[in-house]
């Protein structure tokens, strides 16, 4: 048999789907009634297929906002999807060989709890220690921010100290200088009002003057008795003191 047959035939029987109905029809004999619930369930009319059409649609609407609602309640309130944190005792020894019940006396008991507390103060040492290590860190942060800021601002104080010592400097450079320039001209002044206006400068060597030419006539007759030749004249000196030599033509 086919499968389509098998359902046809649960389907009329009432099996499945469950209808009880689909039996007491068999024993009512009313064959035009049974023939308009029939036609009525397998074609329908125009304003009920409209209608279921718009129920389905409402249901399916429903559904997508029900489940919209609630995807929009964990978001807004995510504690409440929270797992509950669940201390569990466990043996270190032999747990992998049963299927999960454990039996302990109260001296295994003991002993678990006290592991378990021993653990759990050292997560919290450990969590405090985590704290106190980034409180620390974070100070240590804000004292070389600090150290650094103070820095900078010792710096500038000391780079405007030095442009207030180098500008009182030049300062008092230009004032010397202005009082030197004031003492030369006023030594200048000075000097121009005792010196006489008519004196002249006088000239460091006087102008050798050139000897004049002096002739002598010896007469003819007194040659032979002349004494001793007379001296040469003196050389002839330039203005500036150098030596003339006459040509031998003008001696």
């Amino acid at each position: 048999m086919k499968p389509e047959l098998i359902m046809k035939s649960f389907h009329a029987t009432g099996v499945w789907p469950m209808d009880a109905d689909a039996v007491l029809k068999r024993f009512n004999n009313h064959p035009q009634q049974q023939d308009e619930d029939s036609e009525v369930g397998e074609h329908g009319d125009g304003d009920t297929w409209i209608q279921l059409r718009k129920v389905f649609d409402a249901a399916v609407n429903n559904e997508l906002l029900h489940a919209q609602n609630e995807e929009l309640r964990r978001e807004i309130n995510p504690a409440r999807t929270r797992s509950s944190q669940r201390t569990t005792l466990v043996t270190r020894d032999g747990d992998d060989w049963h299927g999960g019940a454990v039996f302990m006396s109260p001296r295994k008991l003991r002993t678990l709890r006290a592991r378990k507390a021993v653990e759990q103060d050292e997560a919290e040492q450990s969590r405090l220690q985590k704290t106190h290590d980034r409180e620390l860190k974070a100070a240590a942060t804000a004292y070389k921010k600090q150290q650094a800021e103070e820095a900078k601002v010792a710096r500038q104080l000391a780079k405007e100290e030095r442009d207030r010592e180098r500008k009182a400097r030049a300062a008092e450079l230009a004032a010397q200088r202005a009082l030197k320039k004031q003492q030369r001209d006023a030594a200048t002044a000075q000097k121009s009002h005792d010196t006489p206006i008519g004196s002249k400068r006088k000239a460091s060597h006087k102008a050798a003057r050139i000897p004049a030419k002096r002739r002598r006539v010896v007469a003819a007759a007194s040659r032979d008795n002349a004494g001793p030749p007379a001296a040469s004249p003196p050389p002839k000196r330039s203005l500036r003191g150098r030596n003339i030599k006459t040509p031998a033509r003008y001696k």
